[in-house]
Order: structure tokens, then sequence, then C-alpha cells
């Protein structure tokens, strides 16, 4: 029997052992118990973050992951720091984020009989990791390459996300040498090959796998594009032409990196306020999920065979319960595939609603007085990089972003789970992965959220633009039915900040816009470290412009040619 190592051998191996396999940067909380991975880091000079607040640390993982590609490691102590990763767990299980969660533990021994800072860490990520692995005290060296490449390709397989590896260390933690006759196996020419990036991309015989030969015979169909990574962003232009082909409308979503592209449909959530818009008898959905819960509404009686989804990940992607054809391909693959020829005239008429819903935007927005939608609009006029809040900025951007550019904006944001947490240590994260500018749209209830996450942004180039409302505006919209009194005190919680305050804490060059021309001028300025525009508006003027906007958009009919 293979006598145990010590916990600096046991940690060292573990930590040369992920990189070895293609792990990227290393994310640190600091604490006694994980020691020895902490020291493997510092020996080996692996490129690291350091961040006092586990919830903070572990999404600055998650956008850096987001922004490379590559999966990143996060390293934490025992006890309710575990706890502190599950909300960043969970948007990258639901994102399809590669994140390796190494948590240092007490012994097992330990378990269960009130020992300082011991819970029960073993599943603690209950079904939010494609993984988990629970070591046993530092034993023999030789299983942990198997233990590793297995979570590396789980991390990183078909369908990528987090995975968890609990490490128990007794006493002393951090032994001051090496003991004598220990090496790692990493160092003696191991065998164990990178897993990271490996996988198979092969094209699918999309003929005999579901492409149903009936699909394209409708002249009423509709090309979706969701959510999609950077990688795959610039490949959604490719859809123009497909859209041209068909003849059907191509709607792009604000995540999807076409939303800006000439000639598609970017005011469907407007155009399907409308009273006459018939439902398509023909679905086409590319990439991820959607931010607009009314176009879902809209398309849900296509289901089965008329509902095609073309993606890379065999993801369950069915929030209306339509049973969809899937395909898994990229899109060049899949339009590579295609031999199709011209049918329909529909994407004229969607073409000329979606003309006649800017211009009544346009109209409504044409005053230099801040709004909501006409920051949004602002922000992606000046962005190469964007990452959007949840709540009312991403749906902002969705639903009154102009399709004009020739060169969109590559768009980011966490939509896994779409919480407001976590969202200023991923722009940390995205900023530090992507290694260019970033401007940031959110909510004054999200930077309160995360708050402490500002310290991560010390010396990366981010414009960090808040919209303050003084509470959660997207209440104005929900059909509550309650005492306006009431929903503000329980629902928009107003909070009466000041965030120059939170940015002369936290070291952040501090503007606040008076207006769009001058919102406009701040974001044409390159940032030359972290800053903080706020923007201030009025919840309920917010809804009200809203409302006359739909009511602008929804009295046009348009003839569909059905």
């Amino acid at each position: 029997m293979t006598p145990p190592c010590s916990n600096r051998t046991w940690g060292r191996a573990i930590v040369c052992g992920l990189q070895k396999l293609g792990a990227g940067r290393v994310f640190i909380s600091p604490g006694a118990r994980g020691s020895s991975l902490v020291a493997a880091v510092v020996e080996e000079g692996i490129d690291s973050t350091i961040h006092y607040d586990e919830r903070g640390m572990s999404f600055a993982a998650l956008g850096w992951a987001m922004a490379t590609g590559r999966p990143a490691v996060c390293i934490t102590t025992s006890g309710s720091a575990v706890a502190n990763l599950l909300p960043a767990c969970v948007e990258a299980f639901h994102s399809g984020i590669p994140l390796i969660f190494v948590t240092a533990d007490r012994p097992p021994e330990l378990r269960g009989t009130g020992a300082n800072q011991t819970i029960h860490q073993p599943g603690i990520f209950g079904s939010f990791v494609r993984a988990q692995v629970d070591l046993p005290s530092p034993g023999d060296l030789n299983q942990l390459p198997a233990i590793l490449e297995n979570l590396a390709a789980s991390a990183t397989g078909e369908n990528p996300g987090p995975v968890h590896l609990n490490v128990p260390f007794p006493e002393p933690v951090l032994p001051e040498l090496l003991a004598d006759g220990e090496s790692v196996p990493w160092e003696e020419g191991s065998a164990c090959q990178s897993r990271i990036g490996d996988i198979s991309k092969a094209s699918p015989d999309l003929t005999s796998r579901s492409l149903l030969g009936h699909f394209f015979d409708s002249p009423y169909g509709v090309i979706l594009v969701g959510r999609l990574p950077l990688s795959e962003q610039p490949d959604a232009a490719l859809l123009l032409d497909l859209s041209n082909r068909l003849g059907w409308p191509l709607i792009a979503d604000g995540l999807s990196g076409a939303r800006q592209l000439p000639g598609v449909i970017g005011h469907a959530d407007w155009i399907l306020q409308s009273r006459n818009v018939p439902a398509p008898e023909r679905v086409l959905h590319f990439g991820g999920s959607l931010v607009s819960k009314r176009l879902g509404e809209w398309m849900v009686n296509c289901r089965g065979e008329n509902y095609l989804q073309v993606r890379r990940f065999p993801e369950n992607l069915d929030p209306w319960h339509q049973s969809p054809t899937i395909v898994c391909a990229g899109i060049p693959e899949f339009l590579d595939s295609l031999s199709i020829q011209p049918q329909s005239v529909w994407r004229d008429v969607w073409i000329e609603a979606n003309q006649a819903a800017s211009e009544i935007l346009s109209e409504v927005l044409e005053t230099n007085q801040l709004s909501e939608p006409s920051i949004a609009r602002a922000v992606a006029a000046s962005s190469s990089l964007l990452f959007l809040g949840n709540s009312m900025p991403v749906r902002d951007f969705n639903s009154c972003v102009e399709s004009k550019s020739s060169h969109p904006t590559q768009i980011l944001g966490n939509r896994g789970a779409s919480g407001i947490d976590g969202n200023i240590a991923t722009i940390a994260g995205i900023c530090s992965g992507a290694g260019k500018p970033i401007t940031a749209l959110i909510g004054d209830l999200t930077l309160l959220h995360d708050l402490n996450s500002l310290a991560l942004l010390r010396g990366e180039p981010v414009s960090l633009v808040v919209v303050n409302n003084n509470g959660g505006g997207i209440f104005q919209f929900l059909p509550l039915g309650i005492d306006p009194a009431e929903r503000e005190r329980f629902w928009e919680t107003p909070h009466g900040m000041d965030f120059s305050n939170a940015a002369a804490q936290f070291g952040l060059e501090y503007h606040r816009a008076a207006d769009i021309p001058a919102l406009a001028d701040l974001l044409s300025q390159p940032p030359r470290g972290p800053r903080l525009i706020e923007c201030r508006t009025d919840r309920a003027a917010n809804h009200a412009l809203h409302l006359e906007i739909s009511r602008r958009i929804s009295q046009r009919e348009w003839k569909w040619k059905r």
C-alpha cells in the first residue's frame, strides 16, 4: 500500500495537475485550510487573482472563463466560504461556463463533531455541478491523474459547466517542506494530456439527425438567434444571408452579438404588441435562451418538428414545453448543409414593421433627457465589448437599440440564472480575461448587491454605467395588483444612496451624466481606469415612457400577406 503523502505534496499535485490539464487563471479567497493549494500557486508563479469575498471571487472567475472560454480555478478555505460559491456555480451551470471549484476541507473524521469551521461540504452544490469528487485525506498520488482528467473533461466537454473537487487537509495545514522522497507525478513526465479544448466538433449528418424535408416549405417561418458565447458571436452574421434566401425574418436577441447588424429585426418585442401579428409556422432557433418573454409566448404553438433548435451543446432549452427538434452543430456547419431556394416575402413585412417601430422610438426618445431606453441606446453606440446587467438594462437594450452597425458590439451577461448578484465581479473577470476595455450597463440594486466587488475593478479599463432610479424599477411593470405605497416599500425598495461615495471608497473615477449628450461624451473618451458613470432616472416616468411607446406601436397594423 502506498503511504500517504504530505499536505504540501497533495496540494502541489492538484494545482500543477489542473494546470497541466489546461486550466487557466486561479482565483483565491484567503484562508488557512487551503494553504497547501495556495502555496503551490505562489511557488509555480501561476496567474492568479485574490479577493477577500468568496462570492465576488467566484463571479470574477466566471467572468474570466466567459471571456476566454477556458476553465478558471476557484480555491477557498472550508466552512461557509464554500457556501458563498453557490450563486456563481448556479450561473455557470445554466450558462455552460467551465469553472473548477477546489475547496479545502477539514479531515472527514471531524465532520459532524462540532469542530470549528467544519460543515458537510461534499455535495454542497447539489445538482448544479457537472461532476464532483470528495478526495480522501492526502493519500496515493497515483490516483490523482485519472480523477483530475475526468473532472477537466466534465468541465469542458460537450456540455461544459462547473465541477467540484473537495480536498480535506489534516493538521498541520502547511508543512514547511515536502516530505523526504516525495515528488509530484506531473514533475516526472506524466503521460496525462490536456483535455481542455480537445472535444470534437464534427459536423453532424443533419438530414438523418433531424432536419425534416418539409421544414422549409412554409413561407411563414422565423429565424431566432439567442444568447451566444463570445467565440460564436461573429458567426451570427452568417444568418443574414439565410434570412434573405428564405424570406424569413431574423430576430436577434440582445445577447447574441448580432442585435445591431443591419437587416436584423431589432424591435420584435414592440412589434408583437400589435394586434394582428400572425404566429409563425416554423421556428429556426440558433444558440441559447431569449430575453424576451413576449417572443416566447408568440411562438409557443410551434412544436416538435416545426421548432428546430441548432446549438453546439445538448443543453435542455425548452421553457415553453415545445419538445423541439435539436441539431447539435455550430452555425457554419449547419449552413453548409443546406440547399434551399427563396420562398417568402414575409420578411419584407417584418422589415417594414421594424422600421416603423424604429421611427416611433426615435420620436419618443428624441429629447436629450435621460431615460432608460435612451441610456441603453447611447451605451450601445459607443461600446465594442458590453456587459448587460439583469432586470431592466438587458430588456431595454433588447427592445430599444437600433440595428444599424456593421460591426456589432460583443455582448455578455449573466442570463443563465438571471440574477443581479455578482454582476460587478463578473465584469471584472471579463475585463481581465478579454484584455480590453469594457462598458457595463447595470441598475442601482445590482450595484448595491455586489458593492464589495468594486475592489476587483482597480486598474481595469471599465466604464460602469449605473442607472439609478432609486430602487427596483422593474416592479413598475409587473401586474402585482397591490397598493402603490406597499409596492414601493416591499418590492421597489428605495435606498437613497449616493454612489459618488461608493466610487470614492473604492478608488473609482466618478461622473454623473446630466443628459444623453453628456453621457455620450463621457463614453467617447477611453477609460484611464475604472470609472462609475451615474445616470439618475425616475421609476414612474420610465414606466410611463414605456407605456407610451407601446401604445403608439400597438396601434399600427401591417399587411402580413397570409
